[in-house]
């Protein structure tokens, strides 16, 4: 089964919501029908009288239908109206409480059944109260509605800038009205007034992500059109308003070319789209609505509405077709819901338009009781919107966190190899005071213990003190010059090794056999090893000039499979066979320097009867130089 993302799931409820809400009046209509057993009077007299009583009857009564729009009936005409209904109540039950229903009037109304005054909705002077989508339920007293002969006044008054109006009166049972009455009202009121709630929380949600990151400005301009609606949906609820009537539809009217502007301005940017030109008439037709209505004569004013109302909605379809290229050209997801949101709500703008300019036998065709869908509609788009604002920011956020996290890492990390460069370069520094103090040492040893030691030679009474002098003299000089951390090659070592070998051997008259098999000239030894190599062959030759009794000496450099071998033999007398090879100083010495080495040293009889000597050195412990 495939997942439902958010983006299929608004699909649903927004296709599932405009058939809920075009049936939504009808569904009122007729439950009213079936419940209803009293009378709906539609036809009346008509005059405009600024009397707070009823006009007599001498006055200038004209006979009207009902619904009566002032705007087609009387369209010059503002101040307050009076209309008269003479009927009879067949079937009146003197033990039942009757009401009379208003479902819709401009923009207040008072009624007199029979002389008594039954019931008023506020104020008829400024500031006036406000009834126009609020129905009004009287209760009509005892005794007052009659069989036959009754008459009825309904007062009405249409400020200047608002559209005077009244709905077919309704008699009937209380119980049968007050239903009826508090389904309008909550449909009407209580869900503006919910709804209107939702939105101010949406707004200071997104207020207070700009407000947080201020670059951002389609939250900022989104925030700012929630409360513009808010404050204009007051319209729907408000029955004292805080102005004059005048001045409040102009503000009223103009607030859709507010809210309409702050959405396309914020909801393109926010999908990407920033057209600078279309965004300046924007902000043009924001200002200049206000500007033109404030100027314009009482008489033309519902016509500059009319007019300033079917702009917005034309700019809003070019603001729809830049989503849809959006939407399906760069396949944008957002800027696909968004489409279809918008195209909801301009469906509804549009009814809402045609019930404001009442077109002449379109609004009874589009709905009985004329309820105005947009405000219903909105608060999904805000909804919507708040939601795929408060998404993204929350994804920002979270990639900030990990990103944060992230870089937390690596400043830990960072951290850690700047303490480990730090110890390496103390190490260094260390080693390289060791090694200066060390070179000051050698240098010492050489100028002064050298000097000593050439003398001694020199000095020497017999060739033995002479071969010892001069030893310790090569051993100081392998001390000083073989004691750093450079490697050299292998080759020039053993050449040098085999130089000392021919000078010492000749002066004892020992022939040397060198066999140095080694054609590699990469290969490298460090210092240490070289110095330990050197002692062990030095070491050695020694013992043959000092005890073999030899006449010759064969030292090979070859190499096998795994190890580098040196074999150094003589055809000296050789070890008794009851010795201990590991006794004598000598040849411990020579079996520690090969551990020093990372090889293994072995002692043997040779072919021609001397002692033959094995040193392995294994391959990785020997390195070779980069060509």
């Amino acid at each position: 089964m495939k997942k439902h993302t958010l983006f299929h799931s608004w699909i649903i409820i927004l296709g599932w919501l405009p058939g809920f809400l075009l049936s939504l009046n009808s569904a009122l209509a007729d439950d009213a029908a079936a419940a209803s057993q009293g009378i709906e009077i539609s036809q009346a007299s008509f005059v405009l009288s600024d009397s707070e009583t009823p006009p007599s009857a001498q006055s200038a009564w004209s006979s009207t239908s009902l619904p009566d729009i002032w705007k087609l009936t009387h369209p010059d005409a503002f101040g307050t109206g009076w209309y008269r209904f003479q009927f009879d109540y067949k079937g009146l039950d003197a033990y039942e409480i009757y009401a009379l229903y208003l479902s819709r009037m401009s923009l207040n109304a008072e009624a007199y059944l029979n002389g008594k005054k039954i019931g008023s909705g506020g104020s008829f002077t400024e500031p006036v109260s406000r009834n126009w989508n609020r129905p009004l339920l009287f209760t009509i007293p005892p005794d007052t509605l009659k069989a036959t002969d009754n008459t009825l006044y309904i007062r009405v008054i249409a400020p200047q800038n608002s559209q005077g109006m009244l709905y077919p009166p309704e008699i009937n049972l209380l119980h049968t009205l007050q239903p009826e009455y508090e389904k309008a009202r909550f449909i009407r009121i209580t869900l503006n007034q919910t709804s209107s709630l939702l939105i101010v929380g949406i707004g200071l949600l997104m207020l207070s992500l700009w407000w947080r990151r201020k670059q951002d400005t389609a939250y900022g301009l989104f925030g700012l059109a929630a409360f513009v609606w808010a404050l204009q949906s007051l319209n729907f609820y408000i029955i004292t308003a805080p102005i004059p009537t005048t001045l409040w539809e102009i503000l009223v009217n103009a607030s859709f070319q507010a809210i309409a502007a702050l959405w396309l301005i914020s909801l393109l940017d926010f999908v990407g789209i920033r057209l600078k030109r279309f965004n300046q008439l924007l902000w043009a037709i924001l200002i200049l609505a206000p500007v033109t209505l404030l100027l314009t004569p009482a008489n033309y004013f519902m016509l500059a509405t009319d007019f300033w109302h079917l702009v917005t909605m034309l700019v809003v379809i070019f603001g729809l077709a830049l989503l849809a290229k959006t939407g399906f050209v760069d396949r944008n997801k957002d800027a696909r819901l968004l489409l279809m949101t918008l195209s909801i709500i301009l469906l509804f703008a549009f009814h809402d338009w045609l019930i404001h300019t009442n077109v002449p036998g379109i609004n009874a065709w589009l709905i009985t009781e004329e309820e105005y869908l947009m405000q219903f509609s909105a608060p999904v788009l805000f909804l919507i919107v708040g939601l795929m604002m408060t998404s993204r920011y929350v994804g920002a956020l979270n990639n900030y966190e990990q990103l944060n996290q992230e870089l937390e890492q690596r400043v830990v990390s960072k951290h850690q190899e700047l303490n480990d460069n730090f110890q390496q370069l103390q190490t260094i520094l260390k080693e390289q005071a060791t090694l200066e103090e060390r070179e000051r040492i050698y240098q010492d040893l050489h100028d002064d213990l050298g000097a000593k030691l050439l003398t001694l030679v020199y000095r020497a009474q017999n060739p033995n003190n002479a071969e010892l002098a001069r030893s310790a003299l090569q051993d100081l000089r392998d001390v000083v010059s073989r004691a750093g951390d450079e490697s050299s090659a292998l080759n020039d070592i053993m050449a040098d090794y085999r130089i000392e070998c021919e000078k010492r051997l000749g002066d004892v008259q020992i022939q040397l056999l060198w066999d140095n098999q080694i054609e590699d000239d990469t290969l490298q030894l460090t210092q240490p090893q070289a110095l330990n190599l050197g002692r062990i062959i030095r070491e050695t030759t020694s013992n043959v000039i000092r005890h073999a009794q030899a006449t010759e000496l064969a030292v090979a450099l070859q190499s096998t499979n795994h190890h580098l071998l040196l074999e150094i033999q003589d055809n000296g007398i050789g070890l008794p066979a009851s010795s201990d090879k590991s006794a004598g100083r000598g040849l411990s010495n020579i079996q520690k320097r090969a551990a020093l080495l990372g090889g293994e040293v072995h002692f043997a009889a040779s072919a021609s009867g001397g002692l033959k000597l094995s040193l392995y050195l294994p391959w990785q412990l020997i390195s070779r130089q980069p060509i």
